[in-house]
């Protein structure tokens, strides 16, 4: 199997890490404001959890995608995002289904590329095949 990996440009990277400090520093503020909120006005302990759950959850998010796309600027190839598994390409001849190979059987005959004879002999070759 052949493997296909997909990576971030440079270009998308560095947009991406502007937008992340962006991120962090909004989450950071966000942070500090709403937990002064709810230290002045005595919230309820679940709440005040639930909300540092919450803003921890986002900055660790926004750092780790903020290392993921560093490292990615700094690597020649790139950090792979994705790996994609593909079948070998002599496959191919396996995923065509029949009305495909007799149509392209039909225009070799049109075209003259084969005779008669072989395009009888590959035609019950092709319907032996799936019938």
């Amino acid at each position: 199997m052949a493997k296909i990996s997909l990576t971030p440009g440079r270009t998308v990277s560095a947009g991406s890490i502007v937008g992340l400090i962006f991120l962090l520093l909004f989450g950071i503020g966000f942070a500090v404001v709403v937990g002064n909120v709810l230290a002045e006005n005595d919230a309820p302990p679940m709440f005040s959890f639930l909300f540092f759950i919450i803003i921890v959850a986002w900055i660790g998010t926004v750092l780790f995608m903020l290392v993921y796309h560093i490292k990615n600027l700094n690597r020649a190839k790139g950090l792979s995002l994705i790996d994609i598994n593909t079948e070998p390409e002599n496959n191919n001849e396996l995923k065509r289904s029949p009305m495909q190979s007799l149509r392209e059987l039909e225009l070799l005959k049109k075209d003259g590329l084969i005779t008669e004879i072989e395009y009888q002999q590959k035609r019950t070759q092709i319907l032996d095949e799936r019938w």
